[in-house]
């Protein structure tokens, strides 16, 4: 499923194990509404695992990295694991702000899938 909503493009997938959504474009404050929303709708309560591949996310501000940390806090709550996969703007920005050591994040999908 593909969201035609503005921002960035949204789409759900799974794997082996996990649920996940894919995330293509910009997160800034006109966007990160609906990325949260799509973000907290995956966490279920009771355990599992969440995958956010922001691979194709080429902006990320600091509205982004809001949902980013409440995602993270939400899944911590009801005993989830969320893993962030992230691009190369992502990546800088979360070393840049010491997230990189909060998040759990993978370069790659596959590498992502390899620690579950």
């Amino acid at each position: 499923m593909t969201s035609d909503l503005a921002g960035p493009r949204i789409e759900h997938f799974s794997g082996p194990g996990y649920r996940g959504c894919r995330l293509a474009g910009e997160i800034d404050f006109t966007s990160a509404g609906p990325v949260q929303s799509t973000l907290l709708g995956m966490i279920l309560p009771g355990g599992g695992n969440v995958v956010a591949d922001l691979s194709g996310i080429t902006f990320l501000d600091s509205s982004g990295l809001g949902v980013l940390v409440q995602a993270h806090r939400t899944a911590r709550d009801r005993e989830n694991r969320l893993i962030v996969i992230a691009s190369a703007p992502v990546r800088k920005l979360l070393r840049l702000t010491g997230l990189d050591t909060v998040l759990e994040t993978y370069d790659q999908l596959a590498e992502a899938e390899a620690a579950l």
